[in-house]
């Protein structure tokens, strides 16, 4: 099996993901995942971006560490929005990266960029964020559900789903789950192979770049489409039901600092 390499991560966070990925290579993979096909062609199709990062705006009501209700609600944000306006709630995630550019965790403006490319149609409206919360299964279930309502409603085609640490990815593939049990075709890209094979969402790509910059360094605006492109190629390629494809992007940086 393919394993994850986490030696870019600070010694403890190093044995902790690497005991937690001996786990899941035990574990036997989730079966009966949905499977929405995608219909359209990526040029005319109309894409939603899904974040799993803690993203919010500073007149939202901000994400916190507590179980209440509004930290398994997601966050509505106009793709217009001020950038400066932008803020993270981090569940186990390294922050300096995003402090110099916030497109390593949310990448909408790659997306605005690939699209100004022609590779999709349009983009939807509004990107919908979400904390990386999963304790309340059952919270987080019913506000997935409104997600895929508004998706519907905005006759999105497809969700593309990003995370950014392990605890954001096993979320993530929650969410893409339940996105695409409602008829919508999801994409997602996690930094954890092990926990994307056993938790198997429909469609997923793997890149072994650390948590917090799950498309790469600040500001590598042409390695973060590359990224971005192959993972949304997945909604026309994947024909596998839970298959993860690895990408072959390599981190070749220094080693993150601890948090």
């Amino acid at each position: 099996m393919k394993k994850t390499d986490f030696s870019f991560l600070p010694e403890r966070k190093q044995l902790l993901y690497e005991q937690m990925a001996r786990s899941y290579r035990i574990q036997e993979r989730q079966k009966n995942t949905d499977w929405a096909p995608f219909k359209e062609k990526m040029i005319e199709s109309k894409i939603a971006l899904v974040s799993v990062c803690g993203a919010y705006l500073k007149d939202d009501e901000p994400f916190t560490a507590d179980e209440s209700d509004l930290n398994y609600s997601y966050r509505e944000i106009d793709i217009n929005f001020n950038r400066k306006d932008l803020k993270f709630f981090p569940i186990d995630w390294e922050t300096s990266e995003v402090k110099e550019d916030f497109n390593v965790v949310l990448p909408i403006d790659r997306l605005i960029l690939l699209q100004k490319e022609g590779l999709i149609g349009k983009i939807n409206d509004y990107l919908y964020s979400f904390s990386g919360a999963n304790n309340n299964s059952g919270l987080l279930t019913k506000s997935v559900k409104k997600v895929a309502k508004e998706l519907i409603k905005a006759e999105c085609h497809g969700a593309l789903i990003i995370p950014c640490s392990a605890r954001t990815a096993e979320t993530a593939c929650m969410i893409a789950s339940q996105i695409e049990a409602a008829q919508i075709p999801t994409a997602l890209l996690t930094p954890f192979y092990e926990q994307a094979l056993i938790l198997s969402p429909p469609r997923c790509a793997f890149i072994n770049f650390p948590f917090g910059r799950i498309i790469g360094k600040a500001n590598h605006v042409t390695l973060h489409t590359a990224v971005i492109r192959k993972t949304l190629n997945l909604f026309e390629k994947a024909k596998v039901v839970g298959e993860v494809l690895s990408l072959n992007f390599i981190w070749s940086y220094d080693k993150l600092p601890n948090w």
